[in-house]
């Protein structure tokens, strides 16, 4: 994008905003990982800095927030899906739970692992992953054990996946979820 955007609106919204009002539907507690200097103001979500600051991307993201997070179950969501289900976010932690899995991630073109349910308890296996270098997500994810992917008619159960699992990465993006979100 060139630029943040936590701020960006679609429907007149933050994209932030949109994202911390599905997941407040369904989580006691709210973590913004990495975003303290840049954040718009959003009541009860507690900002926590990146234990390994630089830059290390999501990983290291999630290894933040798992490492804060005070509850066992923890949704990941990147803060640009402006069209997350809030449905979607409780039936991957009802699966976590129920199937006693690790991870519980949707799957349409690709895994999407910034729209995810992970079971705090790998954290571990987050560090050591970091530790040797490791960056990817998705490849993190593969090499796990225990890991429940939310797919084909399951996952459209929850609306069109390629609109609710859209990111806001471009300018063109950004058009595209205004144009599906409402005007600005």
């Amino acid at each position: 994008m060139g630029r943040d955007k936590l701020s960006l609106t679609v429907g007149g919204v933050p994209l932030i905003r949109r994202v911390y009002d599905v997941l407040s539907s369904h989580c006691a507690e709210l973590l913004v990982a990495g975003a303290a200097d840049r954040l718009p103001e959003i009541p009860v979500a507690r900002t926590v800095e990146d234990l390994r600051p630089g830059r290390e991307g999501p990983l290291a993201g999630i290894e933040t927030g798992l490492t804060a997070a005070r509850y066992s179950l923890v949704f990941v969501a990147a803060a640009d899906l402006p069209f997350l289900p809030a449905d979607l976010v409780g039936y991957s932690l009802t699966l976590l739970t129920r199937e006693r899995v690790s991870v519980v991630a949707p799957r349409h073109e690709g895994l999407h692992p910034l729209c995810a349910a992970y079971d705090r308890a790998i954290l571990p296996q987050v560090s050591a992953a970091l530790d040797t270098g490791e960056r990817s997500v998705t490849r993190f994810i593969r090499g796990l054990r225990g890991v429940r992917f939310v797919e084909g008619e399951e996952l459209s159960r929850f609306g069109e996946p390629e609109f609710f699992l859209m990111n806001v990465n471009s300018p063109e993006d950004l058009e595209r979820a205004r144009a599906c979100g409402g005007v600005e």
